[in-house]
């Protein structure tokens, strides 16, 4: 372990999703490396005051020596314990503070953790990966990300389902089309919970770039174009729905809403315009 000690310096983290973090030097590291993502690292995570729980908001085991591979916690701040390990020397120690409104401590305004690299192995990168090794990586990241959209953890979902979707592109092979079809449908789906519909309808046109039959892709766009009140292109999306499977309840509940949007959309124009023409004409 190296003994020498930092300078009292401190630098923002950023987490590549929200919000930064401040990291401050305790203990400086050696060597030129640091842990990549996929990295196995064995660190040790000490939080300062304690929390309920800590460790699934973390991701990752805490007040105990372990192993981590580095990019697979699914807690809401292990991005920023990521971004923060990824910046490490060897042997570095590191006081990362954090907002406490991120975390919803109602006695606290920061909360701070204590990170100790104690080792790591780094990860190959994209471009040393062969396509199995990157098809193992899609799929550990699509696992992850359903995990948590299953447990209500939109963000970290999506986060999970891009990494993943840019390792399958990285691939750039044929074969692999289904996985990025799977991947911008779940995207989408992320997008749809958090009203990004924009986005939405970017990666729902991508999966149909991919298959155009794919009903998935159709009726979230459909749901997108919607709430953004594109009512032409909502129902052309619904009607192809519909033509590939005319059974769906879901598709058909969808037109039915959209007939109603479409005739209060009708009738606030026609009530504006009688208005309009109304004054115009007692003038």
């Amino acid at each position: 372990m190296c003994s020498k000690m930092a300078t009292n310096t401190a630098s923002r983290v950023s987490d590549g999703c929200n919000d930064t973090f401040v990291k401050e030097v305790i203990q400086e590291g050696s060597g030129l490396h640091k842990p990549n993502e996929g990295a196995t690292c064995k660190v040790l995570i000490t939080p300062s005051s304690p929390l309920p729980d800590a460790e699934g908001i973390i991701g990752y085991p805490i007040n105990t020596e372990c192993e981590i591979c580095l990019g697979t916690g699914t807690g809401s701040l292990s991005s920023a314990f990521d971004s923060c390990i990824e910046s490490m020397r060897l042997g570095e120690q590191c006081r990362l503070t954090l907002d406490a409104k991120i975390i919803t401590s109602p006695d606290e305004t920061e909360w701070v953790c204590i990170v100790y690299l104690i080792g790591f192995s780094r990860s190959k990168e994209v471009w040393e990966m062969t396509s199995e090794e990157k098809l193992i990586r899609v799929s550990m990241l699509k696992d992850l990300g359903t995990k948590c959209f299953k447990e209500g953890r939109i963000e970290q979902a999506e986060l999970f389902y891009l990494r993943g979707l840019q390792y399958a592109i990285a691939i750039g092979e044929q074969k692999d089309n289904r996985q990025k079809l799977l991947l911008s449908l779940n995207i989408a789906a992320c997008q749809l919970k958090q009203k990004h519909h924009d986005g939405v309808i970017i990666h729902c046109t991508k999966a149909l770039n991919i298959d155009s039959n794919s009903t998935k892709a159709l009726f979230r766009r459909g749901q997108a174009f919607v709430e953004l009140q594109d009512y032409e292109l909502a129902q052309s999306d619904f009607d192809k729905c519909l033509q590939l499977e005319p059974n769906n309840k879901a598709v058909q509940n969808q037109v039915i809403l959209l007939s109603a949007k479409r005739r209060k959309l009708d009738a606030h124009y026609a009530h504006t315009m009688s208005k309009m023409f109304g004054k115009s004409t007692t003038e």
